[in-house]
């Protein structure tokens, strides 16, 4: 692992948000655009009406080369991989957004589950963005740190997770990247996305470890690995059975 993804893995565990800036070429972002629009018109979304958020999720996004390759380009999967300190982590969802200006954002939370410690750096999710994001449109913001807030700690047995009150009344700040950028997000760091005044695309995949995980976890593990098992081993690209099986 070269120094840029030492230092990256070292903000995101530190933070709970870091950047690997440019790590797409032009040419390659318009080919990722492109299928990345198609799969949008394939599965009869269409081109975004104003003020929607739309999704695709799941193995269908296989389907497009520049979208699936994504999920495990090297020095991503590196770095999630470092974060987690796991060899090979568990994939266990896939998915695109798509915000349509004019769209009002995304509220203070947390994708920690409610009420729920958990053990420390059991999740990451990375977010590749088409779309540069800036302060004067849908940027992310957060809290530095305040992903620990959710993790067991062995000198406090008693730890409770942070209220809606508590994530409502944090100092954020705005995170800034261009197109063809990766934002690494721990789940559980506190964020929210400001108002969205031009179209927001992003890949984003979340990965987990194996084994050791909170009870909320390992429902949605055996919720995803069931259905996983009914899609044909045909439409599962080789290079993807490793990361996708838990």
């Amino acid at each position: 692992m070269n120094t840029e993804d030492e230092e990256v893995v070292a903000m995101a565990r530190a933070d709970g948000i870091a950047i690997l800036t440019d790590l797409f070429d032009t040419d390659e972002l318009t080919e990722i655009r492109r299928q990345f629009d198609q799969a949008y018109l394939d599965t009869g979304k269409g081109p975004g009406e104003p003020g929607r958020r739309d999704s695709i999720s799941g193995e269908a996004l296989l389907r497009y080369p520049a979208l699936a390759n994504l999920f495990i380009h090297p020095r991503i999967l590196g770095i999630v991989s470092a974060i987690l300190s796991a060899k090979n982590p568990w994939l266990w969802q896939l998915k695109t957004n798509r915000y349509t200006p004019e769209h009002p954002g995304v509220g203070k939370h947390t994708d920690g589950f409610p009420g729920e410690i958990s053990p420390p750096f059991t999740r990451q999710a990375m977010a590749v963005f088409l779309d540069d994001i800036s302060v004067s449109s849908g940027a992310l913001t957060y809290v530095p740190g305040t992903h620990t807030l959710h993790y067991e700690d062995p000198s406090d047995s008693s730890r409770q997770a942070p209220s809606k009150e508590d994530i409502g009344v944090g100092n954020y700040i705005p995170a800034e990247l261009k197109a063809g950028s990766v934002l690494f997000r721990v789940p559980e760091v506190w964020h929210a996305v400001i108002p969205i005044h031009h179209l927001r695309r992003y890949v984003t995949g979340s990965y987990a470890t194996r084994g050791r995980g909170s009870q909320v976890m390992a429902d949605k593990i055996k919720g995803v690995s069931e259905k996983r098992a009914q899609v044909p081993a045909a439409e599962i690209p080789a290079e993807f059975r490793r990361v996708l099986s838990y």
